[in-house]
């Protein structure tokens, strides 16, 4: 269930006040400004306006490729690695229904804010209707998942460090790599092996070996990313 914005702001406010990182928080009617300001990094995040949307709307990514099929019968998705929900917005925005899972308090709270926000805005509530995001460890969610759950597809997007030849990560992902941190991922992989209907989707830097060193049974490229699936059924 989404929250209305009113109430997310207050949570959200009171998460950042409780942080320990030298952390800015700011509200308007569109998103949440976030800055750290220890490295002096700033970010805008919302669901209506702005470059999540404009990467979300195109229709060629290879994610969109990767947590599908040619049948189109993969309708739920389960994202276990949420951070700030950019995939999990857009899988929703092309159709799909996304169960979101944020173990990061704080970092849940900006994202529901900003889905309420959405759900809010008569122009995309049908989007937010196909969103949900929880506060809750990814492990102790999948070993509590019931055995007639939904989820065709089960996505896991471990953050991973830019080569020491590439130029540094996003400013939104340099935040997000402050604030949390991996964990459990080969655990919650390979729970996610036994629990997905259809496929697991794990987003891999190009050249990176596979998670748990499992061999995928389909790999999508693109340039500097990879997504490596894993067939269930």
């Amino acid at each position: 269930m989404v929250q209305s914005p009113s109430v997310e702001a207050g949570q959200l406010l009171t998460l950042a006040e409780a942080s320990a990182h030298d952390l800015g928080i700011s509200i308007d009617d569109r998103g949440v400004a976030v800055e750290l300001t220890e490295l002096k990094l700033r970010f805008h995040h919302s669901f209506i306006a702005g470059p999540i949307v404009k990467r979300a709307i195109q229709t060629n990514q290879t994610l969109l490729k990767a947590c599908n099929n040619k049948q189109r019968n993969i309708r739920q998705v389960l994202d276990l690695t949420a951070g700030w929900g950019v995939d999990g917005y857009t899988l929703a925005r092309h159709g799909q229904r996304v169960t979101l899972i944020e173990q990061n308090a704080l970092i849940q709270a900006i994202v529901a804010h900003s889905l309420a926000q959405l759900a809010a805005d008569p122009a995309n509530a049908e989007i937010a209707g196909r969103l949900s995001i929880e506060a809750i460890d990814a492990k102790r969610y999948l070993q509590n998942l019931p055995g007639d759950h939904e989820f065709d597809c089960i996505y896991l997007d471990p953050m991973f460090p830019a080569h020491k030849s590439t130029a540094k990560p996003a400013k939104e992902m340099q935040i997000l790599q402050s604030l949390t941190e991996n964990s459990d991922l080969e655990t919650c992989f390979e729970l996610a092996l036994k629990q997905a209907r259809k496929r697991v989707v794990v987003k891999r830097a190009a050249r990176a070996e596979p998670l748990g060193q499992h061999k995928p049974d389909l790999v999508q490229r693109a340039k500097t990313i990879r997504f490596d699936i894993y067939l269930t059924t």
